[in-house]
């Protein structure tokens, strides 16, 4: 068990400011959990809870939030991050190194063994829960550790259970959470903790009863390049009891990490804050006043095939039904007396309220992008549309998406793939690099079908200038020396996110020209050997005379 008074000082300090940091968005938080996904959000947890599975949906009438919210996550899911085909290459910042033959193939086996590794582990079920946080918070949160099994392994947190704190040039660097943790875990997980009461409890009846453990991830001020104990690592990582052993200053689990652990994405990070505004924040007023509209749409239904009643006097007290089928019985002098409807409402107010609602529905969907996403099959029209109008929509609506992909490489996905490179590295899961790639930082590129469709118009550029050299080149073949095809074949194949492996490195091309321009040039020395003794062979079979043929005669012989 570690002690360290002062450090445990520090790190209630700093908890303390980065709570109140996060108390303005706290109460917007709260709204976007109980009027969009109410599953999503942790908030006032306590250990042993009893309430975690009850119904928190009673606030939603018309659900059109949540099921957006899908959409986004799939489109997110299938258009940025598909386990089904590659989305991410490796490269380096220099293009000449990165054209060598050794170091393509090399960055090559590396991406495909940490697809590999991908695959095999959580990632793929990880990074929904993160997208839904992400579109319904404005900012999703995961930490990325080694795994004995597969690897690596991601531990999703929802809004509310962390905090962040950023470091000078607005780059998350401090992530501390709350969670809850019983005796029998906090033993399974860290066997070496030295604390005698959660030892003791942990092999008793008491196993599984949960107590509240917070967990702080931050810069080491300590650090000391060389160290090989958690005073060498870049970033300390501290694990304590919430309320637990504070004079003693005592610690559950001290350890470090070489690079921050923590991915946390951001819709649209404004200034220095540390949280984001997303698509929920955008959408929560036209959620509030659809639940709003849905009631009085309802209501209006209920009151036009149900209407409140109005009754004669002298059948107070009497037998009297307005159910179909229902017999209501008179006497003769109460004929006449009967029920009827207060009032009647117009089925045109109903068709008004239902519009409204309708356009409130469709403002909503457009927060969460979810017609981007079903552009296809909202199409107005005849359907199916011609593939060039469907190719030019489709352009047109991924540009709305640039900021954010911008945002979920720099914040989620570089670093994620950066992480694993490193744990996978540290491990001796990666064959010895060439020796071309000393010194140079990795460098991660994003070839999913969503950066595809944001570099769609460059390959345009392209094809558009070949087919005006092409036309010009028909009565001016000299104007093709102005287009170098190489680089042309380069960029064409960068842009379409095609396998490094389908083009051939510059130093590979290079030699396979210099030995055709040497087959070349041996068939034309040998075609014109092949003529001269043809030549030789004619002058020899000519006679002169004198006995003496051509041959002899030229050789002067």
């Amino acid at each position: 068990m570690a002690h360290d008074p002062a450090l445990r000082r520090h790190l209630d300090a700093r908890l303390s400011v980065l709570k109140r940091q996060r108390q303005s968005w706290e109460p917007g938080w709260r709204e976007l959990s109980r009027f969009v996904n109410p599953r999503r959000g942790q908030f006032f947890t306590s250990p042993n809870q009893g309430g975690r599975g009850a119904q928190a949906n009673a606030a939603i009438l018309d659900p059109t939030a949540l099921f957006a919210l899908r959409t986004l996550v799939a489109g997110l899911m299938s258009g940025v991050t598909s386990p089904a085909r590659p989305w991410f290459r490796l490269s380096i910042p220099d293009r000449r190194v990165a054209s060598l033959a050794p170091v393509k193939v090399w960055l090559d086996e590396c991406a495909e063994r940490m697809r590999m590794v991908f695959n095999a582990g959580n990632l793929y079920s990880a990074l929904p829960s993160m997208y839904e946080e992400l579109g319904q918070f404005g900012t999703g949160c995961a930490i990325v550790e080694f795994d004995r099994e597969d690897v690596i392994r991601l531990y999703t947190l929802s809004t509310g259970e962390y905090w962040l704190g950023l470091d000078w040039r607005g780059r998350v660097d401090t992530l501390a959470r709350r969670f809850m943790y019983s005796y029998r875990q906090i033993e399974e997980r860290w066997p070496g903790h030295g604390i005698a009461e959660i030892a003791e409890r942990a092999r008793g009846d008491e196993a599984d009863t949960e107590i509240a453990i917070l967990h702080m991830i931050e810069p080491n001020t300590g650090f000391e390049k060389g160290r090989l104990d958690s005073a060498g690592k870049k970033f300390r990582s501290v694990y304590w009891r919430e309320g637990g052993g504070q004079a003693e200053g005592e610690f559950i689990h001290c350890g470090g990490y070489s690079q921050f652990p923590a991915l946390t994405p951001r819709w649209s990070p404004i200034g220095n804050d540390a949280y984001s505004k997303g698509p929920g924040h955008d959408a929560l007023p036209d959620v509030k006043s659809l639940q709003i509209l849905k009631k009085r749409e309802h209501n209006a239904v209920d009151k036009h095939v149900n209407p409140p009643m109005g009754a004669h006097v002298s059948l107070r007290g009497s037998a009297s039904s307005v159910l179909p089928g229902a017999i209501n019985y008179f006497t003769t002098q109460e004929r006449g007396a009967g029920m009827w409807p207060l009032y009647q409402t117009a089925p045109g107010a109903i068709a008004e309220v239902e519009r409204l609602v309708a356009r409130t529905q469709a403002t909503i969907k457009s927060a969460f992008f979810a017609d981007l996403f079903l552009m296809l099959s909202d199409m107005e029209g005849v359907q199916p549309r011609n593939q060039l109008e469907i190719s030019a929509r489709r352009e047109e609506k991924m540009q709305m998406l640039g900021p954010v992909l911008e945002n979920l490489h720099d914040d989620l996905l570089q670093p994620l793939v950066q992480r694993t490179f490193t744990i996978m590295a540290e491990n001796g899961l990666f064959t010895k690099p060439p020796s071309e790639l000393h010194g140079y930082p990795l460098d991660v590129e994003l070839i999913s079908i969503l950066a595809q469709a944001q570099k769609a118009a460059d390959l345009g550029t392209v094809e558009r200038l070949w087919a005006f050299a092409g036309s010009i080149a028909a009565t001016r073949p000299e104007v093709l020396d102005k287009l170098n095809a190489d680089e042309s074949i380069d960029v064409y194949a960068d842009k379409l996110g095609a396998p490094a492996a389908i083009t051939l490195a510059d130093d590979v091309v290079a030699e396979g020209r210099a030995a055709r321009a040497l087959q070349a040039q041996a068939a034309q020395a040998l075609q014109m050997a092949g003529a001269v003794a043809k030549g030789a062979k004619t002058l020899s079979e000519t006679e002169v005379g004198g006995g003496r043929n051509a041959l002899q005669t030229v050789l002067g012989v």
